[in-house]
């Protein structure tokens, strides 16, 4: 794109948009997703000035991203438009959003590997608790299946709140409360008693505080001796959101408890077992059963 007035202009709106979206405090990552889409498309109008942007500006734009990406990148990149569209319109740049007649890109969910609810025994299971390592691995497993905490805020994690049973967690999408059940609670403080832990970041080693690179380390480790195959740190957080609809906790108060504002993520993680979910579901309330 040439250094022309209205190359300037969206220059200056795109900056200005990323502050937006800092006050509101989305996170870094999320602005930059935002911040990539909006100059894409930026760069694909030329000259187009901002209060000319019609709706096939955004149609030929998405056509052309669609040949080089996935059905879900141009979803995502949808997103980040319509963000982008919605403060030029408050700003007073563009009177209506352009892409507001444009339905979001469909695509199917490839389905994520995640633990089974007895892989996660045996895992937990395969801990040694005779050792201060094996106390803490249990407790860590236990914890991660428990909550569906990121590995992020998982490492970030400090000491509970006894009296309401809960910790709270700063990850991806900012600090969150998350109760804990009484299985984790146990766990937690026979590895805190054991490890002789009072204050500051709760998951330690014998070399100080555990990073990501630890805990994928430990899983790993403990996948081996268990016999399970290891699918990575974050299946078990798929795994937490699949055992919760499995036991038919309300997807609002999973949305709480993952830090998911709505069901696409939820969706996405149970893709794995939708049809064991729905199978589950038909059982208890098969209309010819019931009727």
């Amino acid at each position: 794109m040439t250094n022309t007035r209205n190359f300037i202009i969206y220059l200056e709106l795109i900056e200005a948009f990323g502050l937006t979206l800092k006050v509101e405090g989305l996170r870094p990552h999320t602005i930059s997703c935002y911040l990539r889409d909006a100059k894409r498309f930026v760069e694909s109008v030329g000259e187009t000035s901002p209060s000319d942007l019609k709706t096939d500006h955004v149609r030929r734009f998405l056509q052309a991203f669609g040949k080089t990406v996935s059905p879900r990148t141009v979803a995502s990149a949808q997103l980040g438009l319509r963000r982008f569209f919605r403060f030029l319109v408050d700003e007073g740049e563009i009177k209506r959003d352009p892409s507001a007649t444009i339905r979001l890109k469909r695509y199917r969910t490839k389905p994520q590997p995640t633990y089974s609810p007895s892989e996660i025994s045996v895992l937990i299971a395969a801990c040694d608790t005779t050792t201060d390592a094996g106390i803490r691995d249990r407790a860590m497993l236990t914890v991660l299946f428990d909550t569906g905490v990121r590995v992020g805020e998982l490492v970030f994690m400090r000491m509970p709140n006894w009296d309401t049973n809960v910790v709270s967690v700063d990850g991806k999408t900012g600090v969150r409360i998350i109760p804990l059940g009484v299985t984790s609670q146990v766990a937690i403080r026979r590895y805190v008693r054991r490890w002789g832990i009072h204050q500051g970041l709760l998951w330690r080693g014998r070399r100080g505080v555990i990073k990501e690179s630890g805990v994928f380390q430990m899983i790993r480790r403990v996948a081996a001796r268990a016999g399970v195959e290891f699918k990575g740190v974050h299946a078990f957080r798929r795994a937490t959101a699949a055992q919760m609809k499995r036991l038919g906790m309300n997807d609002s108060d999973i949305l709480e408890i993952m830090g998911w504002k709505d069901v696409t993520m939820l969706r996405r993680y149970t893709a794995a077992v939708s049809f064991e979910l729905a199978q589950a579901a038909h059982s208890r309330f098969s209309p010819m059963d019931l009727m």
